[in-house]
């Protein structure tokens, strides 16, 4: 299974012109802090609306979530320059059978309502369809440092990610998006738009508050995407 991992992250996708300046490689466990470190990040500081960054106190436990439930699952990846081993972006994925829900007990409280947005604009493309459909693949974090933003290396990750899923016989790879850039970037490598929520506008279904309601243009909408696949038959 490893091997065959390795095999596909080696694969270049022609999006980075310096690909051999990095390591694509599975996660381990050594690999947590510097992990943890860029989910921190990306947590308390990527996001272009304000309202939906966490404070850093809470986000202490949503990036534990992140990790706990996804780096070790044999199936994220880390990118480290080759020279000097630091960490430049991430690929956490999961896999999950069409039909299951979200168990928000497990999701920590303050990351709820990004939660909850995320089920309004997937909308049962997913979460709605017979569990006999098989599984579906899912990008739950894709991260790159703004150093790497122009390098090709966001749209290298996506392109692994999608075959990282197909291999294991997904479907689709599913999931969603809050910028405008990721957007143009997924459009580009073929998923469809099939959920989009004005963020000022939305209610959440729980508190009944609009809880973005500072979001600007060209980050003022938020999206699920959607891209079928052609499974194999081979497993990892």
């Amino acid at each position: 299974m490893q091997q065959k991992l390795k095999a596909l992250l080696s694969k270049s996708h022609g999006c980075m012109k310096n690909r051999s300046d990095f390591v694509f490689r599975q996660c381990t466990p050594k690999d947590a802090d510097k992990i943890n470190e860029m989910v921190l990040w990306f947590l308390t500081t990527s996001f272009a609306t304000e309202s939906m960054k966490l404070k850093p106190e809470d986000a202490k436990d949503v990036a534990k979530y992140y990790l706990d439930s996804y780096l070790l699952n044999g199936l994220s990846f880390a990118v480290f320059e080759r020279s000097n081993c630091r960490l430049a972006g991430i690929g956490l994925i999961s896999i999950k059978n069409y039909g299951s829900k979200v168990n928000m007990e497990k999701v920590p409280e303050p990351y709820r309502r990004q939660v909850r947005l995320q089920i309004a604009a997937e909308a049962g493309v997913v979460t709605g369809k017979s569990p006999e459909l098989g599984t579906y693949g899912t990008g739950q974090l894709s991260i790159v440092y703004p150093q790497y933003a122009r390098s090709g290396m966001a749209s290298e990750i996506n392109a692994l990610i999608v075959d990282i899923v197909r291999f294991r016989g997904c479907r689709a790879l599913s999931g969603s998006i809050s910028s405008s850039y990721v957007l143009k970037l997924c459009l580009r490598a073929g998923f469809e738009v099939t959920g989009k929520i004005k963020l000022a506008d939305y209610v959440d279904s729980v508190t009944g508050e609009k809880p973005f309601t500072d979001a600007q243009p060209p980050h003022d909408f938020f999206y699920w995407v959607h891209k079928p696949l052609y499974p194999t038959q081979n497993k990892l």
